[in-house]
């Protein structure tokens, strides 16, 4: 997948100089990890946001995985969040997605790619809980579906993100 500009944030299987590319499919953030793995004829890219892509101050979530399967694509927003500010998560995935013009590019380069529309999606990582009622009242507050609240501490097996497609 050419990302263009953004090509040096794509998390590669060695070499990378991103601290959150954990490998070539999983982003990582103080014990929080989470992967896509393609599997054959498919072709995915985890793409690192805060620092690389997106450089200033304005709100970020952490990385980015791009997927193209069987006639069907993806872009997942992925934010990596510790137990105590789960809250400001769901703020960092609708900026990115409503307010971020980097975000909008690199799915106009997968939709390109693949021809067809990309279902876009986001989810925290975190190794705290969070309730059902709670995620709901967060997701109305901030405007955004956040697909899975995903709990990960660093002794867990790393989430499959393919099991969320």
């Amino acid at each position: 997948m050419n990302l263009g500009e953004y090509q040096d944030c794509v998390c590669r299987k060695m070499g990378n100089t991103q601290a959150q590319c954990l490998g070539e499919y999983t982003l990582g953030e103080q014990g929080k990890l989470v992967r896509l793995t393609p599997k054959a004829g498919e072709r995915g890219v985890a793409v690192v946001l805060d620092g690389c892509v997106l450089r200033d101050n304005q709100p970020k979530c952490d990385g980015l995985f791009l997927w193209q399967g069987n006639q069907r694509q993806a872009a997942v927003l992925v934010e990596l969040k510790g137990a105590g500010d789960i809250p400001h998560a769901f703020e960092q995935l609708a900026y990115v997605k409503r307010h971020r013009a980097e975000y909008r590019q690199l799915v106009a380069r997968l939709e390109e790619e693949a021809r067809g529309r990309v279902a876009e999606k986001a989810v925290v990582v975190t190794n705290g809980l969070l309730s059902k009622p709670e995620q709901e009242r967060l997701e109305n507050h901030h405007g955004i579906r956040v697909m899975a609240v995903i709990h990960c501490e660093a002794s867990s097996p790393i989430p499959e993100m393919r099991d969320y497609l």
